[in-house]
């Protein structure tokens, strides 16, 4: 007879199983092309032991989605609140923004492909879930800096929370092919891509005053 630990041991590896194997195949598949059969028999697990640990196709996919986006809450949004110049917490969300894509590259590329097809059902899960407050919280770390005079006032702060983000999503997707680019050799390091795409962000493309100098009234 199997002891409480064991059964607990089980459990969880069953459990594990189920989400490799749903990340497999909602990258491969999308969400819309992905069943609960297919992912119980990729898993070698019954129907309901799936439906047991999450509920249903939804829910599965919202833990998948939780799993990798709770952690990017926790320890990068954080960054943009930091004490200090919002140039270098820029840079500091940026350059753990660019690791944390790589580092979750499985679930990353599940979630870039749901965000491209633009089934109806994946769509749905990922504005109404941990996705969208994500971002939610990058815009009002932005809106604090505009309260504390830190960031200009009338700029956009969604805007700017998208290219921030979105930035980063774009390298992760095509580095292999940008860091060999001559034009884009600052990306071939994350530090630089992120203190460059933070001066850029925070400065703009306006030439700077010549030193010494004031404009004139």
């Amino acid at each position: 007879m199997a002891t409480p630990a064991r059964r607990r041991q089980a459990k969880t590896h069953g459990k594990a199983r189920i989400a490799s194997a749903a990340r497999r195949l909602f990258a491969r598949r999308g969400y819309a092309g992905t069943s609960i059969a297919d992912i119980a028999a990729a898993a070698g697990v019954s129907k309901a032991t799936v439906f047991h640990h999450f509920g249903n196709k939804r829910g599965l996919y919202q833990a998948l989605i939780a799993d990798a986006v709770i952690g990017f809450r926790e320890q990068v949004v954080p960054l943009l609140d930091a004490e200090g110049e919002t140039e270098s917490g820029l840079g500091a969300f940026a350059a753990a923004h660019v690791e944390r894509l790589a580092r979750l590259r499985g679930t990353m590329r599940l979630i870039m492909r749901e965000m491209l097809e633009g089934s109806p059902g994946s769509l749905e899960v990922l504005r109404s879930g941990e996705m969208a407050h994500n971002f939610s919280l990058v815009v009002e770390a932005l809106r604090r800096g505009q309260a504390a005079g830190k960031v200009r006032t009338d700029a956009d702060p969604g805007l700017a929370a998208f290219v921030l983000m979105c930035t980063s999503w774009f390298l992760f997707q095509t580095a292999a092919v940008t860091r060999r680019h001559p034009d884009l050799a600052v990306t071939a390091t994350a530090d630089g891509y992120a203190a460059e795409l933070a001066r850029l962000l925070y400065h703009g493309l306006a030439p700077r005053p010549a030193s010494g100098t004031r404009k004139q009234q």
